[in-house]
């Protein structure tokens, strides 16, 4: 059931020959894991009755998702990945990004970032751009200059893919006239994310320079303090667990002077509810559910992510759970998110 996608990713990041067969070794594994996972009952199937539709008028398109967090462990973190972009396939349709809001891996391991790789790839061509960045799980227990490279590595092997810098996660770019900003840690952090001065520098430099009165979307990992149901989203712990952490009143700020910012993070789990979304006048912060991992809250299903059509400074996200195939009804919350910049 797999596809059977050539694929050479071969990194030399410092480590000895050993490491490598090591990570060939498990990446093999994880093929077969993930295999066996789409030929029983335990992998989801997007049905088809309920495809991904098209906003005819809308200027930009974009899915996204939280956390795949892919394991080398965990073959059903890949089924669900897998289940997921399916649904993608299903649709038919052509889309301006792709957007992966961090933790793409459970360690940070060459083979995970293979397998995800491998994953996105067989619906690359689906989407103009593929934007990714980085969260607490992709960089926290490893070197953090050979994780960098390691992560620019995987992104040069996703097809259309937008590499980041080589020396920080940080880069922009436009797509059909909107603004992305992605942001990524600056050191090692566990489980909140640490932003320079020289990265909150850029992100301001990057905001004076948008002119067009367009809406320009910030993609982290991280949610700003007490956003998006923090702390409850987050096992009701602490005023900064859960999001940006020291560096998030600063960030805060920066929204705030400039405005028209919609700001998009993942790294809660938390399924959608009535956390999702949040209006600050100036920011819009949009929470999304994880695609690889269990969601917590009242909605748990698997796989569910957004669809986003945005037309002028209209945004309009539809929540969907892509390994049923199916958008939520609008008695949920944050079914349909709607607002203009």
């Amino acid at each position: 059931m797999l596809n059977n996608v050539h694929f050479s990713f071969i990194i030399k990041s410092g480590g000895d020959n050993m490491k490598r067969k090591l990570s060939s070794f498990f990446y093999k594994l994880m093929v077969k894991g993930l295999a066996k996972a789409l030929d029983s009952d335990v992998a989801p199937t997007p049905k088809k009755d309920d495809l991904i539709t098209a906003d005819e008028g809308a200027e930009l398109s974009f899915i996204a998702f939280g956390d795949p967090q892919i394991s080398a462990l965990s073959p059903l973190r890949s089924a669900r990945f897998y289940s997921a972009l399916s649904d993608v396939e299903n649709s038919g349709l052509n889309f301006d990004a792709l957007v992966l809001a961090g933790d793409i891996t459970e360690y940070g391991a060459l083979c995970e970032y293979r397998m995800t790789a491998r994953l996105i790839n067989r619906v690359a061509k689906q989407f103009k751009k593929i934007l990714i960045v980085p969260g607490n799980h992709d960089v926290r227990i490893r070197n953090f200059k050979k994780q960098l490279k390691r992560f620019n590595a995987f992104l040069g092997h996703v097809e259309n893919a937008v590499q980041c810098g080589e020396d920080n996660y940080f880069y922009t770019g436009k797509i059909n006239g909107y603004k992305f900003i992605m942001l990524g840690p600056d050191r090692n952090a566990f489980e909140a994310s640490y932003l320079s001065d020289s990265q909150l520098d850029r992100i301001e430099t990057e905001l004076d320079r948008n002119e067009t009165g367009k809406p320009v979307f910030i993609i982290n990992h991280y949610p700003l303090k007490l956003t998006n149901g923090l702390p409850e989203s987050w096992m009701g712990k602490g005023s900064w667990r859960g999001s940006v952490g020291a560096q998030s009143d600063r960030l805060k700020a920066i929204f705030e002077r400039h405005g028209k910012i919609v700001y998009i993070t993942g790294h809660l789990h938390y399924g959608i509810s009535a956390f999702n979304y949040e209006d600050y006048g100036s920011y819009k912060c949009i929470s999304l559910p994880t695609v690889g991992v269990l969601n917590h809250g009242l909605n748990s299903k698997l796989g569910q992510g957004y669809v986003f059509s945005v037309k002028g400074n209209r945004v309009t996200a539809r929540g969907r759970c892509f390994c049923e195939g199916s958008y939520y009804e609008s008695e949920t919350d944050n079914a349909v998110i709607d607002f203009v910049c």
